[in-house]
């Protein structure tokens, strides 16, 4: 069958604007995913009496540098090492919260050092932000210094670090 010249330019041009639009609409699909570790020579540190039950002192850790839209899918952190610790001290959680949310989240952590905890109070919300941290514990017994009793523990993390995975598409 032989097409007019009007119908073959009609067909080509319809051609052609379906070719251009898959290829506009594939393009922006394209979306950016990532994560970023963000470490920090800070400490978590608390001295408690027997019977006391407290908050360790904070760890800010500054995330920056991403889309200004991104998201987090996921995020995770890390305790750190244990680098001091005396008396029976029993931690109880870790506590999360963020510069985009007022609400902070307790996380279940029994104080094992190096432990990679993930975070589900921050889903969706921006990535961009200043994430702080801290440990709450409840000192059981002092240290016994020299053979003797003290009513005093300790405990304290070191160079704990975050990671942010996040995504720009929503």
């Amino acid at each position: 069958s032989i097409m007019k010249p009007r119908r073959k330019l009609s067909v080509l041009f319809s051609f052609i604007l379906m070719v251009v639009l898959v290829f506009a609409t594939t393009t922006t699909a394209f979306a950016a995913t990532g994560n970023k570790k963000v470490t920090s020579s800070g400490k978590m540190s608390i001295v408690l009496n027997t019977g006391q039950t407290g908050n360790s002192s904070a760890v800010s850790f500054k995330v920056s540098g991403l889309p200004t839209n991104a998201v987090i899918t996921k995020l995770e952190v890390n305790t750190g090492s244990l680098s001091s610790y005396s008396g029976a001290m029993l931690t109880n959680y870790l506590t999360l919260t963020s510069s985009n949310k007022t609400t902070a989240e307790k996380i279940t952590w029994g104080g094992q050092a190096n432990t990679t905890l993930k975070s589900n109070g921050f889903l969706a919300t921006k990535a961009n932000g200043t994430y702080t941290i801290t440990f709450n514990c409840t000192c059981l017994g002092g240290a016994i210094v020299g053979g003797i009793p003290t009513d005093v523990g300790s405990k304290t993390y070191s160079s704990p670090y975050i990671t942010v995975y996040w995504d720009d598409s929503f």
